[in-house]
């Protein structure tokens, strides 16, 4: 499936290393299409941060979670006549334990029908040391669906149903979480889900050249027991312009249709 996601912002400046610089807040915005120009994705999202961020020696990008600080967030896109909006909460209580939080809310609207999503989920994990850490999660769904019943246009049906899905998740960082000289590293996610017969694996594994530029490797499979598998290898660079501004970009590749299976353009400015 073709997974398209974009944001670009149009800040630009030579790296700055040698001072450090504090931020709390997030904004993206992001256009794109997706398959086709009739698919048209626009997008919005906000990031607060409880407490400074230093941008210094270590990797910016990681920055917050290196230093283990607190957030919220939310953000918005669209797609034809889908809209969502997710809402988020990280907070770090000192290396014993980690709360996250979501809820999330899917709509989309047609001449015959109108589905509501709901989704609630909660990740509790903790630290092994400077560089582990791994946790569990739970999400609830439910779906409401409404639909023309008759050839009464105002006389609808309703259905809906629920369903809970589990995930199991670690993550390894070379930098560990106290400030000294940056040497090269990696930042490396995995997660696996099981969701209403389906199991999927995410592997996201970013190499830091410098501490403004990396360079990644994403994977993704996915086991439906009705409609078979996919799998999509995606390569991707993240350059800081500043410490203020970056911008992500990434193709992927769909193994099974042997096609290409993302595309990836972010952008991010902090301040």
């Amino acid at each position: 499936m073709m997974r398209v996601s974009a944001c670009l912002l149009a800040i630009s400046s030579l790296p700055v290393f040698a001072q450090s610089t504090d931020i709390q807040h997030e904004i993206a915005i992001g256009f794109s299409d997706v398959r086709d120009g009739d698919d048209v994705f626009i997008g919005a999202g906000y990031r607060y941060y409880l407490d400074s961020v230093s941008i210094d020696e270590q990797p910016w990008a990681i920055s917050p979670y290196l230093q283990r600080t607190s957030n919220v967030s939310v953000d918005y896109f669209g797609v034809n006549k889908v809209d969502n909006i997710n809402i988020k909460g990280e907070w770090f209580y000192s290396d014993t334990l980690v709360i996250r939080g979501r809820y999330g809310r899917l709509t989309q609207d047609g001449f015959y029908f109108e589905d509501t999503l709901n989704r609630y989920g909660i990740e509790l994990s903790t630290f092994a040391n400077d560089n582990w850490e791994y946790g569990a999660g739970i999400e609830y769904f439910d779906l409401t669906e409404k639909y023309l019943a008759s050839v009464d246009p105002y006389a609808r049906g309703e259905s809906s149903e629920s369903e809970f899905s589990y995930s199991v998740f670690a993550r390894y960082t070379s930098f560990g979480s106290r400030a000294g000289k940056f040497t090269p590293g990696w930042d490396t996610k995995l997660k696996g889900t099981q969701f209403d017969g389906q199991f999927s694996i995410e592997l996201d594994s970013d190499y830091y050249f410098r501490p403004d530029w990396s360079v990644g490797v994403s994977y993704i499979h996915e086991s439906n027991e009705f409609l078979g598998s996919d799998n999509v290898i995606e390569l991707g660079t993240n350059y800081w312009f500043n410490p203020h501004a970056s911008i992500k970009f990434g193709l992927g590749y769909d193994t099974d249709e042997s096609q290409l299976g993302s595309a990836t353009l972010l952008g991010t400015f902090r301040f």
